[in-house]
């Protein structure tokens, strides 16, 4: 009986610890995002902008990728652009603020969780973007800050 139970509190401290991390580098515009390890990552963009990491279900999605900010009419039009493309889908908004250096964006669609991390450094857009089940979200909370923590944005226009 004792076993059993030692047992069975081990699985649910397992259950509950965080997750391990893999850092991505991304080789063409110099960013770098840590990542679950248990995410499977999905080959590089042929334009080497970025990639995914998909779980082992195909429910959670984590997308990063930059870009050159070609429109250069500041970061405000950029959030208006994501944002006008996720009601284009019919998703409903929670969270659109504007920051000093990005923005951010989050909301559901169809019972998916999207939370969309945009930060402008050296006119380049680094961005990561999680998809999620709804039914995921208390222990995806964590997850995302970590994400938020430790992207280092694009270094593409260093000298």
């Amino acid at each position: 009986m004792h076993k059993l139970l030692l047992l069975g509190v081990t699985l649910a401290l397992t259950s509950l610890a965080p997750p391990t991390y893999k850092t991505y580098y991304n080789q063409r515009f110099g960013y770098r995002i840590d990542y679950p390890a248990d995410l499977r990552p999905q080959p590089e963009a042929g334009n080497g902008d970025g990639r995914r990491f998909v779980s082992a279900d195909g429910q959670t999605v984590l997308s990063a990728y930059a870009g050159y900010n070609v429109l250069d009419e500041g970061l405000a039009a950029d959030r208006r652009i994501a944002r006008q493309s996720w009601q284009k889908k019919h998703a409903t908004i929670t969270l659109d603020q504007l920051t000093r250096t990005g923005y951010v964006l989050s909301g559901q669609l169809q019972g998916t969780i999207f939370y969309e991390k945009t930060v402008l450094k050296n006119n380049t857009l680094t961005t990561f973007l999680w998809e999620y089940p709804a039914t995921r979200k208390a222990a995806m909370d964590a997850v995302i800050q970590h994400t938020v923590q430790t992207l280092q944005p694009s270094v593409a226009g260093d000298d």
